[in-house]
């Protein structure tokens, strides 16, 4: 009896009804549709960075990763290579000589990494063929072609074909220098990483740098499915034993803490727009609660204890929320899907976002065991609201109700 008459009450003022429920279905909304957009955000850009960056597994000598100097070099990498190559879980794998140095133009001066790729094999991995704003993609076959990112030459104030001079130091700490042209300006989505990255073909570096053929910095591997990111990783270490294996979220620890805190997120933002809800709810129920004094005390009158009436009420805002709550998130789940099919244009910002390696269409995407979370901190944040309303109610004289007008 008690849950048909909660029902009943709710659909007496159906306006205040609606208001309640409406509130529910858009603080729902709005915060899956936020939490989404985030994660969105967030996962483009590890997507990015693990993509056309740092590949899922990277090897290097142990010394490599603090010292940061050529010398540091893995031996037989031609021939790890090619076993990696024919490994059925592998996308891509390539290998890659890296050196820090100066990159000089007429006009100035910059430090940048240098990185001899082998332009077949990176096609798949860093994309720069699909960056490329001016130029060929190695086209010409001559080994004095430099890559340079769009952001680096308006610092250079070089164009294509432009001459420019590079500086290293070699693995027998001699300084070398280098004159390469400019075959082609390429525009990713990480602009910082434009700023200080050029490619140059590794047999050309190689020799400048005083490497053997078979010798590298850096093996970068690209897996079909990420899934198989540790058990590979296993395998790895056993194909290089004395080399350094590492994963990218070893590579870059930022980009791991990312997903480590987006369930903090989760509660945070959730608890933020419950919290403005809340107050909603707390004054749709007392006002529900005052106008209904002389039928409260009635009820008491006739032998309804401050149990059922606590209880009626506690029922009419889980009868709200249970309504509200199931609509709120299949409005937020429908409006996902469709976005995150889509994409949000947000091309007025690219700028600014390309400067922290964000996309600027964003896929929003979540996570089906979040919408089960931000579900029961509704619930939990509609009873605990209408608990001051109920207690309001729990204060009423019944001799004095009954003749309130």
């Amino acid at each position: 009896m008690l849950v048909q008459i909660a029902w009943r009450n709710i659909w007496r003022n159906k306006t205040r009804s609606f208001v309640v429920i409406g509130s529910i279905v858009i603080g729902l909304w709005a915060s899956v549709f936020i939490l989404a957009f985030a994660w969105g955000l967030y996962k483009n850009n590890i997507d990015e960075s693990v993509n056309r960056q740092l590949s899922h597994i990277q090897i290097h000598h142990p010394e490599f990763t603090n010292q940061q100097e050529s010398k540091y070099v893995i031996k037989n990498s031609d021939s790890i290579l090619s076993i990696l190559q024919k490994e059925d879980l592998v996308q891509a794998a390539s290998a890659r000589s890296i050196t820090q140095g100066m990159i000089t133009s007429p006009t100035t001066v910059a430090g940048v990494t240098i990185y001899g790729i082998s332009p077949k094999a990176e096609i798949k991995q860093i994309g720069l063929n699909q960056n490329l704003i001016a130029g060929d993609y190695f086209a010409s076959g001559k080994g004095n072609e430099i890559f340079i990112g769009e952001k680096l030459t308006k610092k250079l104030k070089i164009k294509l074909r432009s001459k420019v001079v590079v500086t290293f130091t070699d693995i027998n700490s001699n300084i070398v220098s280098a004159a390469f042209r400019v075959g082609g300006i390429y525009k990713s989505k990480n602009l910082s990483l434009d700023e200080v990255n050029v490619y140059v073909q590794k047999q050309s570096l190689d020799k400048l740098l005083d490497l053997q053929p078979s010798e590298s910095n850096e093996l970068a591997i690209l897996l079909k499915d990420e899934a198989t990111l540790e058990s590979y990783k296993t395998g790895v270490q056993q194909l290089a034993p004395n080399g350094k294996v590492e994963d990218w979220k070893d590579l870059s620890p930022h980009l791991e803490m990312v997903i480590e805190s987006f369930n903090l997120y989760t509660y945070i933002i959730t608890g933020i727009i419950l919290l403005a809800l809340t107050f909603g709810i707390v004054n749709t129920m007392l006002m529900s609660v005052l106008e209904r004094i002389r039928e409260l005390g009635m009820l008491m009158a006739i032998g309804f204890n401050k149990r059922k009436i606590f209880s009626m009420i506690m029922l009419e805002t889980f009868f709200l929320t249970l309504i509200g709550c199931p609509l709120g998130l299949f409005i937020g789940w429908l409006s996902i899907l469709i976005l995150g099919t889509y994409g949000i244009n947000i091309a007025i910002f690219s700028e600014g976002l390309a400067s922290y390696g964000f996309s600027s269409i964003i896929y929003p995407e979540l996570d089906d065991q979040i919408y089960w979370i931000v579900a029961i901190m509704c619930l939990i944040t509609a009873l605990l609201s209408a608990i001051y309303p109920a207690y309001r109610a729990l204060q009423l004289n019944p001799a004095e109700s009954i003749r309130k007008i």
